[in-house]
């Protein structure tokens, strides 16, 4: 008799942990995959391709104006020229998967060599605060959730065939922010820049 509870309980305890361990997978969002198809992960090393090859390439530093230092973020004027390589660090680093609709920060695996004090995290910047125009830079920091870096936070979502970005930061519930697309500012010069537009810029992510 002692044996037959003891085996229901084994029983019944395996059945729980089944039914938890499938509840936790079928919640979690969608992972972003890369242009072959397979997962997005912590640590390795993405180019993001813009679809639209009106505007340029890959992505990569950009000039604002008539800066010293590239501090926007833009495709490339020629297409051929490669971008920067990038990293993602979702808010739960430990769980190494990109997910959809998750915060996380981007970050260029690459510094310009003549502005090495900014660091190349993005983060949402003002570019013309009269005409309330957002434009995401470097200069961003990683980590540390909350208030303070609400502005270094964004997501990937599903979005035609490939992916866009979204400000739309979680990290502070008590925080008044901004939620839009990531899209295009196209400067005089004829430079695209990443900016806060209803229209989003679909990109893949190739993997390095």
């Amino acid at each position: 008799m002692k044996k037959t509870t003891l085996s229901c309980l084994v029983l019944i305890t395996l059945m729980f942990i089944t039914n938890l361990l499938l509840s936790e997978a079928t919640s979690a969002p969608n992972p972003v995959l890369d242009t072959t198809g397979k997962i997005i992960r912590v640590g390795y090393d993405y180019m993001v391709v813009p679809l639209r090859k009106d505007l340029g390439g890959e992505l990569g530093l950009a000039f604002i104006g008539t800066q010293v230092c590239p501090l926007g973020i833009g495709p490339r004027l020629n297409p051929n020229n490669a971008g920067l390589s990038i990293n993602f660090f979702p808010v739960n680093f430990k769980k190494g998967v990109i997910r959809e609709s998750t915060d996380l920060n981007v970050e260029f695996t690459e510094t310009y060599t003549i502005c090495q004090h900014h660091s190349n995290v993005w983060r949402l910047d003002h570019y013309n605060p009269q005409k309330e125009d957002h434009v995401i830079t470097n200069g961003g920091v990683k980590g540390n959730p909350g208030r303070e870096t609400y502005s270094n936070w964004f997501k990937i979502v599903k979005y035609g065939a490939g992916y866009k970005f979204v400000f739309c930061p979680s990290v502070c519930n008590y925080c008044d922010v901004i939620c839009k697309n990531v899209g295009i500012f196209v400067q005089n010069n004829g430079q695209a820049l990443l900016a806060l537009r209803n229209e989003p810029l679909e990109v893949m992510f190739k993997k390095v």
